[in-house]
């Protein structure tokens, strides 16, 4: 179990890079992490009705990294719109 809250956004952190070695760095979408953080919420609604905790861990990891992948392309298409703006 996370025993802190810094130690779960580590391993958020970590599931994220875990992810991209496993599925390739490309840039996706918003809307494609967004599939992909509710395809694992669905997964992680299933575990808590099981009241599987190692699951319900495993899958709270599946979730919040696609959630943070997403925030980053957003923050990256922010920086991108500006700078564009500023060419102009």
């Amino acid at each position: 179990m996370f025993r802190t809250r810094d130690q779960f956004l580590k391993n958020v952190s970590t599931q994220a890079e875990i992810n991209r070695l496993a599925h390739g760095s490309a840039r996706r979408t918003p809307q494609e992490w967004a599939m992909i953080a509710g395809t694992h919420m669905g997964h992680l609604l299933e575990a808590v009705l099981q009241d599987d905790r190692e699951k319900i861990e495993k899958e709270l990891l599946h979730v919040a990294a696609p959630l943070l992948e997403l925030h980053c392309e957003l923050q990256r298409r922010a920086v991108e719109e500006r700078q564009l703006a500023l060419a102009f």
